[in-house]
């Protein structure tokens, strides 16, 4: 049997597809699922990026048997930029001796999970570490907003979330406003306190998006500081939306917070109702490693019919 195998690698993990070539490739009982460490170009850098790639190669490859890997398609995150992709891309192909490789970024592979490609006036908005939305317009050409990068953006996104927890932390500690809770939860959970945070933060490399969980289940348990961080979020991802200007969209929500935090999907639909009354979010049918698949299939049928 032939296989797919697609790939989608965020900030924090990676899900790995080996898909069966049948005549229903999309079925999700047939499919294997595998996880994998994060692959992030910004982060690891081109020649550790391709070593994790090779690593998920190499070992799809002997799950599914010498040569049945037809087609591999893999959304990168951080993968921005063309002549980074075709780089990759070459060196899996010389890696693998696989033809058919595409390194896409991880937003296109997600678009292609939620809509087909005739589809106009459609996009997805990501919110997991980092925040983007990636949208086709009526003329279907691909737009971007936002996706700068924790430093420079994200607005909204789980690095933004622990950030103003942070913000509000060290206002706490100064007497210039109530964050009790998440005060204790991070000096309970991580040893963070007034007399280390700056130490933490600025010398010893602490990760500060491992906080972004605590601030949802201090926000579910009713802390009033913590729900604040939540509503702000959201209003903060709908200005992704100002763009758009007033034309009716149907975005795809995805990421890890808007797939996995209730409250903060709840926060979005109902400022969106306010704030956003031209867009229709809805949730995608397919997580986007599958669209990396649809990708695959579309590529390996082109290649064939060039040979």
């Amino acid at each position: 049997m032939n296989y797919i195998l697609a790939i989608d690698s965020g900030a924090t993990k990676s899900e790995v597809l080996l898909c069966p070539v049948t005549d229903d490739p999309f079925s999700k009982a047939k499919a294997r699922l595998f996880k994998y460490p994060f692959i992030n170009l910004n982060l690891l850098g081109f020649d550790e990026s391709v070593k994790r790639l090779q690593k998920i190669v190499k070992d799809m490859a002997k799950a599914a048997g010498k040569g049945s890997i037809i087609a591999i398609a893999a959304g990168i995150s951080g993968a921005r930029y063309e002549q980074d992709r075709k780089k990759i891309a070459s060196a899996l192909k010389k890696a693998s001796g696989i033809k058919s490789v595409s390194i896409l970024p991880d937003t296109e592979i997600a678009l292609a999970a939620a809509f087909e490609p005739e589809r106009r006036n459609c996009g997805i908005l990501i919110a997991g570490t980092g925040s983007i939305l990636y949208y086709r317009d009526s003329s279907g050409s691909i737009q971007r907003i936002g996706g700068w990068g924790r430093h420079i953006g994200d607005e909204g996104s789980g690095h933004w979330i622990a950030r103003e927890a942070l913000y509000r932390v060290t206002k706490h500690y100064d007497g210039r406003l109530k964050a009790d809770r998440l005060a204790m939860i991070f000096e309970s959970e991580f040893g963070i306190h007034s007399g280390n945070i700056i130490k933490h933060v600025y010398h010893n490399g602490f990760e500060i998006s491992k906080l972004t969980k605590h601030v949802f289940r201090c926000a579910e348990s009713g802390d009033r500081t913590s729900r604040d961080i939540i509503k702000n979020a959201a209003e903060v991802l709908l200005t992704h939306f100002i763009p758009l200007k007033k034309k009716k969209y149907t975005i795809a929500m995805a990421g890890s917070l808007l797939t996995e935090e209730r409250l903060l999907m709840a926060e979005l639909k109902k400022s969106a109702k306010k704030l956003s009354p031209n867009i229709t979010l809805v949730k995608p049918e397919f997580s986007p490693v599958w669209g990396a698949v649809k990708i695959a299939m579309s590529n390996d049928k082109a290649q064939m019919s060039k040979e």
